[in-house]
């Protein structure tokens, strides 16, 4: 970046815009894209989970680790969506650092958003979306999305479009007391962690939930996706609940899976059960070919249940536990 400026300051007349970083284009990369926040999964759109411990079968951890990405775009995508659609409007005005689109409402729409970006350096941005309901005054106004970003550039100092890092915030307690979203989701905030810096990189999103269980106890889940370019995946998902049924016993008990994959499909998850009520771990192993068909699994409470060879997990042939 200092590159950049020294050439500016000595060419100014040349062509170097002093206020290229004030324009509404500039803000716009100041905010993260659905392309940076995406987790892939092994395959096509999984068809949901089933309980098939069947060898020749489509990999039940396959479709848990397809499900699991899903459950993270779901959340993401949904609301970036929204960003993107109200920036390719005109920003209501930009003041210095400060660009502002709204507030603004659709004409059958019963809320009304406002979207704020702030430059806080040089290509880095902080940026907040709030809402209210139509007939409410500018006073109600609440944050239901906040965020930083840092649009990626080259070595050069130029801005890498559709690449970036930085992280944002979902309160889905206020995005659901307004108009039209009163439906209970039971996630009160998903925090996301993103970076994809450039093409060659290898790119990386977390994701962290806090929500209440079935019977209101407090539960809590992470997720980690890294992926190379051209590369196949890993996604850890480790979710603290209390999975044992007893009614006398309400300890959190902890659920890891580690799914890795390459970019053929073939893939491999590790399942660890532990701490809670529980007076011992327990693991499950599942291998899957390039078709998504079962080819190996093992379950350490119940080895009647394994099949198939660990030598056909291919190079997954050794189990790797969530260190999360």
């Amino acid at each position: 970046m200092l590159r950049k400026s020294l050439l500016c300051a000595s060419l100014l007349l040349a062509g170097c815009d002093p206020d290229s970083k004030q324009d509404a284009d500039s803000f716009r990369q100041g905010l993260p894209s659905k392309q940076m926040v995406e987790v892939a999964s092994p395959g096509p759109d999984g068809q949901g989970l089933v309980a098939a411990y069947t060898q020749g079968q489509t990999a039940e951890y396959y479709f848990l680790t397809v499900a699991a990405a899903a459950s993270i775009n779901g959340g993401t995508l949904a609301v970036l969506n929204l960003v993107e659609e109200i920036v390719k409007h005109p920003p209501s005005s930009i003041q210095g650092d400060v660009a502002v689109w709204g507030p603004h409402t659709e004409a059958l729409s019963p809320t009304t958003w406002k979207l704020t970006v702030t430059r806080t350096d040089d290509d880095t941005y902080s940026w907040v979306l709030a809402a209210k309901a139509k007939i409410e005054p500018d006073t109600a106004f609440r944050t239901v999305l906040s965020g930083s970003h840092t649009a990626a550039v080259d070595a050069d100092g130029e801005r890498r479009s559709g690449y970036g890092s930085g992280q944002f915030l979902i309160d889905w307690e206020k995005q659901n007391s307004l108009p039209g979203n009163e439906e209970d989701t039971g996630v009160a905030t998903m925090e996301i962690r993103y970076a994809r810096t450039a093409p060659d990189a290898v790119a990386s999103v977390e994701t962290d939930f806090q929500f209440e269980g079935a019977d209101g106890t407090p539960t809590s889940a992470s997720y980690r996706f890294k992926q190379a370019p051209g590369m196949g995946g890993e996604l850890d998902y480790v979710l603290r609940q209390d999975i044992d049924v007893d009614p006398t016993r309400s300890q959190l008990e902890k659920l890891s899976i580690k799914s890795r994959w390459e970019r053929s499909g073939v893939g491999r998850s590790d399942i660890k059960l532990s701490g809670g009520d529980l007076f011992g771990e327990a693991t499950i192993n599942e291998c899957w070919d390039s078709n998504f068909l079962s080819v190996y699994y093992a379950v350490s409470f119940n080895p009647a249940v394994g099949y198939g060879a660990v030598g056909a997990c291919g190079s997954f042939n050794a189990a790797v536990y969530s260190t999360l």
